[in-house]
C-alpha cells in the first residue's frame, strides 16, 4: 500500500503533523489541511486515495465533509476524533465512512487502520467482466485474446467505473480523473472517451452493456467483475 495518497484534514497543528510524520514513515504520500476548504482545494489539485477527516473543524464539522465525498469511487473515508459516543460512530458509518479511530491515537494503530481501508478499497488487479479481460496493472483490455487499443484517458475511465462496483459514477468524477484543470474543462470530454470506449470494444458479446448510461447522472458497468 506504499504509495497511496493520503490527506489528513486535522486543525490542530501538532497532531497534523504527528500524523502525517507518522503515515509518511509508513510510505505514503501525505499532504495536510486545517479544514474543509483547504481539503477541498487540495482534492481539486490532485486526487487521493484515503481522507483521514476530524470531526471539529473550524469551518464545517468532518461528518459533513464526508458526506460530500462519501460517494467519490476508489477515496477512503476515515473519521479521527475525541467524541466516542456511539451515535458518532453509527453517524459516521453510515455516512459510509470506512472506519472511525478514537484519540488519543496509537500511531501505529492508525497506520494499520489506513492499510486496512485501503486494502478493501484496492480493485483486484487482473478481472473478468463477461468477455473482457482487463488488467489494471498493464492498463490492457482484451476481448478473445485479441487486445482493444484504449488510450490512457480512455483506460482511466473504465478503471474508474469498474472501481465503483456497478455503482453510477458522475461525469465530473469521471472527468476529475482524466483532467489536470477539471474546473476548465468541458464535461462533453467524458461523453466522447465512452462513445470511442464503446465502439473499440462492440465487437465482444456483451460489449452493449459494458459501460451504461444513467441518464442525467454519468455512467455505470453493466457487468459484473471478477478475479481472474
Amino acid at each position: 500500500m506504499t504509495g497511496k495518497r493520503l490527506i489528513v484534514v486535522e486543525d490542530e497543528a501538532p497532531l497534523r503533523d504527528l500524523y502525517a510524520r507518522a503515515l509518511e514513515q509508513a510510505g505514503y504520500q501525505v499532504r495536510t489541511a486545517g479544514g474543509a476548504l483547504a481539503c477541498r482545494r487540495l482534492l481539486r489539485e490532485a486526487p487521493a486515495d484515503c481522507l483521514l477527516l476530524d470531526i471539529g473543524l473550524p469551518d464545517l464539522d468532518g461528518l459533513s465533509l464526508a458526506r460530500e465525498f462519501s460517494d467519490t469511487p476508489g477515496l477512503g473515508l476515515i473519521i479521527v476524533s475525541r467524541r466516542d459516543a456511539a451515535e458518532d460512530r453509527i453517524a459516521a458509518l453510515e455516512l459510509g465512512c470506512d472506519d472511525y479511530i478514537t484519540k488519543p491515537v496509537h500511531l501505529g494503530e492508525l497506520c494499520a487502520r489506513v492499510m486496512a481501508v485501503l486494502r478493501r478499497r484496492s480493485p483486484r488487479r487482473r478481472l473478468a467482466l463477461g468477455p473482457f479481460r482487463v488488467d489494471l496493472e498493464a492498463h490492457t483490455v482484451t476481448a478473445d485474446g485479441v487486445e482493444a487499443p484504449l488510450t490512457r484517458g480512455e483506460f482511466a475511465i473504465l478503471a474508474l467505473l469498474i472501481a465503483a462496483g456497478g455503482k453510477v459514477v458522475a461525469r465530473e468524477a469521471l472527468f476529475e480523473r482524466i483532467s489536470r484543470k477539471p474546473d476548465e474543462g468541458d464535461l462533453r470530454t467524458v461523453d466522447i472517451l465512452i462513445s470511442r470506449i464503446r465502439r473499440k470494444l462492440a465487437g465482444a458479446p456483451g460489449g452493449d452493456r459494458l459501460i451504461v448510461t444513467a441518464p442525467g447522472f454519468g455512467y455505470r458497468t453493466g457487468l459484473e467483475a471478477v478475479a481472474c
